[in-house]
């Protein structure tokens, strides 16, 4: 990781899509997420490991409630 992440103490994926939201826009940002692929930080591999795990890797589709619980382990 560059210094300069490091001294942000941020993770580059993170900050690349805020990046994006805000020199581009919302719009903009958007589909160039849509082209490139959403980055990945470095917490976030261990959630999916963690979801394909407790789903025996059967590929679940994303439900009011498994986002309600994903939101509330979240605090929102």
């Amino acid at each position: 990781m560059c210094p300069a992440l490091r001294a942000l103490e941020c993770d580059p994926a993170f900050l690349l899509r805020l990046t994006l939201e805000q020199i581009e826009g919302d719009t903009a940002a958007h589909a160039l997420l849509g082209i490139m692929g959403t980055p990945v930080t470095g917490n976030e591999p261990g959630w999916l490991q963690e979801i394909r795990e407790a789903s025996d890797h059967t590929d679940p589709r994303m439900t009011s409630r498994g986002r309600a619980a994903i939101r509330a382990i979240c605090g929102r």
